[in-house]
């Protein structure tokens, strides 16, 4: 049987859910807007998951961990580079007993993690389940439970509800606030929290700004409400929502939907 729809219909949690019970081993490939995500199970439980544009990659979560250091990045970089690109990082640096199996599963649980937490927040788009087919041969994979994945992700979903509690309507637009010529502001703001900053041009509502970055959108919520509450931004009276018109966005979804089929379906 077939396990297509629209997530405006059918929830992430419900289809994760459905294929751990079935105990499927497949792809799922799930599309919203531009985003594709790829989700490949083995008897129901997740073996590996990948969203382009992710914020971090296996290498620097490695060294964000503290497990490798950059020169070590960059040689191994350097090294899949030569390979064309062959072998992923994670098998690079196993194979050069720079980290062992249990570092690199570590990584690969808190990656996938991420991915899965991100997409259950998704309410609107497109899903397909391919049954025995994947678009890649993975040598980075581990088995993690569906099951708990979701319980975990659904308590995700709960603290981001009570965050959207706390903000503007997402059609709302967010500009930077006016100050007078006089008053003094020192800004002690992290990276991420600079580039969600100067989105809020006014024009871009919540929505688009969390459409516009591939961040954890709890934590977008959250940088966004700190800013509020600071007052360094303010909503917009003149905010309009940049998104895309339903039906055109269902056609670019049903395009990208028939690229990742052509690509499943190429060998």
């Amino acid at each position: 049987m077939d396990l297509q729809g629209k997530i405006e219909k059918f929830n992430v949690p419900e289809i994760f859910q459905l294929i751990a019970s079935g105990k499927r081993t497949g792809t799922l490939g799930i599309i919203r807007n531009d985003q594709a995500t790829m989700f490949y199970f083995k008897g129901g439980q997740i073996t590996y998951a990948y969203l382009p544009g992710n914020r971090q990659r296996i290498g620097e979560r490695l060294v964000n961990k503290g497990f490798i250091n950059n020169r070590v990045l960059d040689a191994a970089l350097a090294m899949q580079k030569e390979n064309r690109g062959k072998n992923r990082i994670g098998k690079i640096l196993v194979e050069q007993k720079r980290i062992n199996e249990q570092q690199l599963a570590t990584i690969l649980t808190e990656q996938i993690s991420d991915i899965v937490y991100k997409v259950m927040s998704w309410d609107k788009g497109l899903f397909k389940f391919y049954d025995d087919k994947f678009p890649t041969s993975e040598d980075e994979s581990i088995s993690l439970s569906t099951e708990s994945l979701i319980l975990d992700g659904l308590k995700r979903t709960d603290e981001l509800n009570n965050l959207k509690k706390q903000l503007p309507d997402f059609n709302s637009g967010l500009t930077w606030k006016p100050v007078s010529d006089n008053t003094r502001i020192d800004l002690s703001l992290s990276a991420n929290e600079w580039n969600i900053l100067r989105l809020c041009n006014g024009s871009r509502t919540i929505d688009d700004i969390i459409n516009s970055i591939t961040d954890d959108t709890a934590e977008i919520l959250t940088i966004l409400h700190k800013l509020l509450k600071q007052k360094i931004i303010e909503p917009s009276p003149t905010g309009t929502s940049q998104t895309e018109d339903l039906t055109h966005l269902e056609l670019q979804i049903d395009a990208l939907a028939g690229l990742l089929n052509q690509y499943l379906n190429k060998s």
